[in-house]
């Protein structure tokens, strides 16, 4: 009879089925050399009595905790939350377990995940950087190789990159916006210290360097991601006394499709209509955009791909024992909807 104040454990269930602790071991840990009828035996007497494997005690041991952890930002968006399912899910097949941690765009909530993300000691950390501030990156400085960074490259980190060219795909909405004759647009994003933010407005720069148009970063309007947010920052822009908005612009750039659904909603409440008078463009192509009133046109972000590129990664390092370092770079695409205006045939119908 056991002792149930006692934790259970290997010696625990060899001494109940009067066998060794080795065979209990690798009956548990699925060793090809223990007999099915054995390893049947012993789990069902692992299930009936509670046992819980200590996975920390066993990483230290084996080197492995056969854990993963994820760090980004907004991890409520479609794109990531498609990548995190599928890396947990591929994973999985392979014994692992995936933690997810969410630093909100905050360098200090994500120093706070990184020194708990080490103090569990997982095999891999993938990290959406908030900045590019070195002084949290330098706490992982000794497991650079067990390391992917999503986002802009940091030619200072010698670790594995998903690259997503964000520079790009802010290039591609401009141009959308340019060669639809809107010169005059408002351009809502993340912090300009997110490194991808700070890169999708370099593209926008670009397209309007290209068009020889000047591009006025008054324009810029940031804010964290959500439809409030977005709502929010049009309406600061609304002028009461005028009945109209206190910048003008025809266009409206979004750093993704959240923040373009928030201008939807206050072009409703200040009676616009999309795209006759606001024409809009976001970012990631949530799934929920090709349903919008009007069809969202936004940047594809390759979710597929860089789900693709981050398994990869881990399959090669974690079950293959590769050590060089890899890089992928994926390049997003316009997706054209109904919501940006021609203002060239609305001008000529005029």
């Amino acid at each position: 009879m056991t002792d149930t104040n006692k934790p259970i454990t290997i010696k625990t269930i060899a001494k109940e089925l009067n066998i060794s602790f080795s065979t209990v071991s690798k009956a548990l840990n699925n060793n090809p050399a223990i007999k099915e009828e054995t390893r049947k035996m012993v789990l069902d007497k692992a299930n009936e009595m509670g046992y819980t494997p200590n996975s920390l005690a066993k990483g230290l041991r084996s080197n492995s905790t056969k854990t993963i952890a994820i760090i980004f930002n907004d991890i409520e968006n479609p794109v990531l939350t498609y990548i995190f399912r599928t890396i947990s899910i591929k994973m999985a097949d392979h014994g692992y377990t995936t933690m997810i941690f969410d630093s909100q765009f905050s360098e200090k909530i994500e120093r706070a995940n990184i020194l708990t993300v080490l103090s569990r000691q997982p095999d891999f950390i993938i990290l959406e950087p908030t900045s590019m501030n070195p002084n949290n990156l330098q706490l992982l400085s000794e497991m650079s190789n067990r390391l992917i960074l999503q986002g802009v490259r940091y030619e200072t980190m010698n670790c594995h990159h998903v690259h997503v060219d964000y520079a790009h795909g802010g290039y591609l909405a401009a141009c959308a916006m340019l060669s639809n004759g809107h010169r005059d647009c408002l351009v809502i994003t993340e912090p300009l210290s997110f490194p991808t933010s700070e890169q999708f407005v370099l593209g926008i720069e670009r397209a309007y360097s290209e068009y020889n148009v000047p591009f006025n970063r008054d324009m810029v309007k940031t804010t964290h991601s959500s439809i409030t947010n977005g709502f929010q920052t049009m309406q600061k822009l609304w002028d009461y006394d005028t009945n109209a908005f206190s910048i003008p612009f025809t266009g409206v750039l979004t750093f993704d499709d959240t923040l373009a659904y928030g201008v939807y909603k206050a072009a409703m409440q200040y009676n616009f209509k999309i795209p006759e008078d606001i024409s809009v463009i976001g970012f990631d192509d949530n799934p929920l955009s090709a349903f919008s009133m009007p069809p969202l046109t936004t940047i594809h972000l390759p979710k597929e791909k860089m789900a693709e590129n981050y398994i990869s990664i881990l399959q090669s390092a974690l079950l293959e024992g590769r050590t060089e370092t890899r890089f992928f770079s994926s390049d997003p695409i316009l997706i054209p909807r109904d919501s940006v205006c021609n203002l060239f045939r609305r001008n000529r119908r005029n």
